[in-house]
């Protein structure tokens, strides 16, 4: 009895140790494990891409392809949540609300990978990033998504172990399905006549985040 009631205790103790070394590892890790964030940016597009195929309101079939180097000017706001899994690469999830074009938003929710130089996180050091997702934007037809990417750089300020202040310049590529104006008719197509409208939008995008 003795012997077992010696082994329990040598097993706790064990365990009790085990447990204050991962803590006292967490506390002195210079990074923490979980990050959490918010991102606003702006967002100027200067290429779009469009293809339009409706059946006009005077019976018509109309098919149209357009290549503008139009400049637009947007914002976007995301929240993210993540891991650091390395000090040097982080992945997280964001979602938020963007500007696509004129009269045009989404809803995007996107995974992205950021890679670190240099190897303390205590330092202020360069980034660089990319992303891929999908985005909610027909809201009258919501199963149909479109897609957005990203991939670009930027610098981290770190102002303590938690708090990170990053400054980020990407080339976002964005699919989507804005609305089909008829001009002879003064008015978007309706959706019973529309056939396809799908846009390819390429975007500069600058932004500042807080991580903590």
């Amino acid at each position: 009895m003795n012997r077992k009631i010696c082994i329990v205790i040598l097993l706790s103790l064990t365990g009790i140790l085990t447990a204050e070394n991962s803590v006292c590892s967490a506390a002195d890790r210079p990074y923490t494990r979980f990050t959490f964030g918010v991102e606003s940016s702006y967002v100027l597009t200067f290429l779009n891409f469009s293809h339009f195929n409706f059946i006009s309101s005077d019976g018509d079939r109309w098919n149209e392809k357009a290549l503008s180097a139009n400049v637009f000017s947007n914002g976007q706001i995301y929240l993210n949540a993540g891991v650091n899994i390395s000090p040097k690469i982080n992945l997280s999830i964001y979602a938020g609300y963007s500007g696509v074009y004129r009269n045009e938003r989404m809803l995007p929710l996107s995974l992205r990978a950021t890679w670190f130089s240099g190897n303390d996180p205590m330092k202020n050091r360069w980034l660089a990033f990319c992303s891929c997702g999908i985005a909610f934007n027909d809201f009258r037809n919501p199963s149909r998504l479109s897609a957005e990417g990203k991939a670009g750089a930027g610098y981290r300020i770190s102002l303590n172990r938690a708090v990170k202040l990053d400054f980020l310049l990407s080339l976002q590529e964005v699919y989507t399905h804005p609305r089909a104006y008829e001009s002879d008719a003064g008015n978007y197509v309706p959706a019973e006549r529309l056939r396809r409208n799908d846009a390819y939008l390429t975007a500069l995008s600058f932004g500042l985040a807080l991580v903590f």
